[in-house]
């Protein structure tokens, strides 16, 4: 068995599935994490998922998570991650970004096309700014910014990112 083949059969999840997941409650990621949430109960979700590698610090403002897939011999990473007002357990998430990184433009661009789409979707009105890799909503207190980096980054990934964040404590 051969890496690539080892890591499909050990994280098999369905990236699209994901995507679909996160646009249509844009307001959270996957239902459970959150703007004002406690820092605690980020690690407390996904610290015990075993799909998911999670990345958490004591003495950082930010902690992640990720996984990762093959699908048809592409690898894709999804990944969520925090940021707190202070890196204390009962620190607040004060913004929250999902992403997907692959080094296949082609899934790039079509995880950010399904993205746009269902969000388009579910929001209650249109965008405020709206470019071919960017699109930003307001709703109520906080924005919803979805991008697509159309070059590679420092390591070799297209990234697709979708951040929220409280318009009156970061905007």
């Amino acid at each position: 068995m051969t890496l690539e083949m080892g890591m499909a059969a050990f994280a098999s999840f369905d990236y699209n599935k994901s995507v679909d997941e996160i646009a249509a409650s844009p307001l959270t990621a996957y239902n459970t994490v959150y703007l004002g949430m406690p820092r605690a109960d980020f690690g407390a979700n996904f610290a015990l998922l075993p799909d998911w590698k999670f990345y958490g610090s004591s003495i950082s403002y930010q902690e992640r998570a990720e996984r990762s897939t093959v699908k048809n011999s592409i690898p894709v990473t999804e990944g969520i991650q925090i940021f707190t007002a202070n890196p204390s357990a009962s620190g607040k998430v004060l913004a929250f970004d999902s992403y997907f990184k692959t080094a296949d433009k082609k899934t790039a661009k079509d995880i950010y096309t399904r993205l746009m789409a269902t969000i388009y979707s579910n929001m209650e009105n249109f965008p405020q700014r709206q470019s071919s890799s960017s699109v930003t909503w307001v709703q109520n207190d906080v924005t919803i910014a979805v991008s697509y980096t159309e070059q590679k980054d420092e390591d070799g990934q297209y990234v697709v990112l979708i951040r929220r964040y409280n318009n009156h404590v970061l905007g």
